[in-house]
């Protein structure tokens, strides 16, 4: 790519609208939620008793972590235990 073509591209950017509010609040939230997933996830895999308390209850296990219980979320950490 040459200067004209960033100057083009940038200017595309420029033009396109801004993010939908939800889309930016979920990218920020992404890392974090992953992180708190991966523990979780980590700590089932090597305690059975907890595996089997998060199990019962997705929502409390998330919230003992600060995240959110939204359907992508518990969809996610759903899908994790099934690999386990």
């Amino acid at each position: 790519m040459n200067a004209s073509d960033h100057d083009a591209l940038a200017r595309l950017i420029a033009a396109l609208p801004p993010a939908p509010r939800g889309w930016v609040r979920a990218a920020q939230e992404l890392p974090a939620a992953r992180r708190g997933i991966d523990d979780i996830v980590e700590r089932a895999a090597e305690d059975a008793a907890y595996r089997k308390r998060v199990v019962a209850d997705l929502e409390s296990a998330l919230a003992d972590v600060g995240i959110a219980p939204t359907p992508p979320v518990l969809s996610e950490l759903r899908e994790r235990f099934r690999l386990l």
